[in-house]
């Protein structure tokens, strides 16, 4: 089990040009540009529309992928990218996970075992997993079954749930369930979401965790000894109303004893999920002081998810400390030359992401402007309008960047303070404030 820190973009690939990667199931150009940029060609693997999850049937893919190989069977798709001397593959959306290492085991490539590619897109059989190996992990039921789910509530008698689905990686909220008529209610829409998104309709009901909760993002590649080296890139912490709506998100600073508790139980779970190669995204639980019980020892993880991940911050993280994500996860298919991989400086820069939940009419235009002229304002973006088949309301997110925190603090309040000045914003769902308790160690 390694831990390495992230390196900075600007480093030498000499040698390493000229390959040919393979993007499974993209969903943006980000892979595309930053292989063109190393002189690498890429092309995009897609299943028929038929085959794909009934959410996704009717998009395209990015138009900047000139080469399309439709994935009619493993065969045939293996001997095609093959023949274009493909040399790594890789998921470019959870989507893809399965199915890319699925292509790489075939053609001897470095990935996950395909085996076990449950383990690294489904968080009921990685909870499972991991409480076997002894790791943390909230108490859960994985079942298509509404009775079953009833059953073991009734066994495991806690204040609240939450119902998801058991595909990671899927754009539908979790719903906080105290009942099992509370659960049975929920049960049918979130289960067709499910089928939807993933096609698969097994939930996952789980405790609902009181404690706070954080973001790591990782990156994995073979060391010398062939064992995984995995690269913890940043570390987000949550702050939720007390309503439980999303806040805002703080990047912590890579030298706290928090962040490395983070990051050590990050990394053991992935040796755990068996991820080898690749960017994760891992969610995480963790109060200072529980008891140490089987399901509180120490951090908790709640689910992971083996695909790339963007963020409005990315550009701020890029530019502001010398790490760029994306350059990051090619290392596990570029290595760089010997000798040219130096090591990122600790963030200098305090940067923290502030969600906005917008009415229908999106993002007020008098709002966007007077945003984009406060003194810490680094990126303001609008998410994409909820999928037609998920009641998810719009929403934004404004990211702020400065060396000094106290100048963040007050552009957030300000923030806020404007959001609820507005008659039009007031008629998003009501957002109580933080606890004190949600504000501590934040900076």
């Amino acid at each position: 089990m390694t831990i390495t820190t992230a390196a900075v973009a600007t480093r030498s690939r000499a040698g390493a040009a000229g390959g040919t990667a393979a993007v499974v199931a993209p969903d943006d150009s980000a892979y595309l540009e930053a292989f063109a940029r190393h002189g690498w060609r890429t092309v995009a693997v897609t299943a028929e529309a038929g085959q794909r999850p009934l959410a996704y049937r009717g998009e395209p893919l990015p138009a900047c992928y000139g080469t399309t190989v439709v994935h009619r069977g493993l065969r045939q798709t293996v001997k095609t990218l093959r023949a274009m001397g493909v040399t790594a593959v890789l998921p470019g959306s959870a989507e893809g996970i399965e199915l890319a290492e699925r292509i790489s085991w075939h053609l001897h490539l470095p990935g996950g075992d395909p085996a076990s590619s449950p383990l690294r897109r489904d968080r009921g059989i990685q909870a499972a997993a991991l409480v076997r190996h002894g790791l943390s992990a909230p108490r859960t039921i994985r079942t298509a079954s509404l009775s079953d789910a009833l059953d073991w509530a009734a066994a495991h008698p806690l204040p609240s749930y939450l119902l998801a689905p058991a595909a990671t990686g899927v754009p539908v909220d979790a719903v906080a369930c105290a009942t099992a008529q509370h659960i049975s209610l929920a049960w049918p829409a979130m289960r067709r979401l499910a089928a939807i998104y993933s096609g698969d309709q097994r939930l996952c009901l789980t405790e609902s965790l009181p404690a706070r909760q954080y973001l790591v993002t990782t990156t994995s590649r073979p060391g010398p000894d062939q064992r995984p080296d995995h690269s913890v890139y940043d570390v987000w912490a949550d702050v939720r109303s007390a309503d439980g709506q999303m806040d805002r998100a703080d990047l912590l600073d890579s030298g706290t004893l928090l962040t490395r508790a983070l990051s050590l139980a990050t990394v053991r779970a992935l040796d755990v999920l068996g991820v080898v190669h690749g960017p994760v995204t891992t969610r995480l639980a963790y109060r200072a002081g529980e008891d140490e019980d089987t399901n509180s020892g120490g951090p908790m993880v709640i689910a992971a998810l083996a695909a790339p991940a963007a963020t409005p911050a990315d550009t701020v993280l890029r530019t502001s400390t010398g790490r760029d994500r994306t350059a990051d996860v090619l290392d596990a298919w570029i290595p760089p030359a010997a000798g040219q991989l130096v090591p990122a400086s600790r963030p200098r820069t305090h940067v923290t992401r502030v969600h906005l939940s917008l009415p229908d009419t999106g993002l007020p235009g008098w709002l966007e402007d007077v945003l984009h002229r406060l003194p810490t304002t680094a990126a303001v973006h609008e998410h994409a309008p909820p999928p037609p088949y998920a009641a998810a309301p719009l929403s934004a997110e404004v990211v702020l960047a400065s060396t000094d925190p106290t100048a963040i603090e007050d552009d957030y309040r300000l923030i806020r303070a404007l959001e609820s000045s507005d008659p039009v914003l007031r008629h998003r769902p009501h957002r109580t404030p933080p606890t004190p308790a949600a504000r501590e160690g934040h900076s």
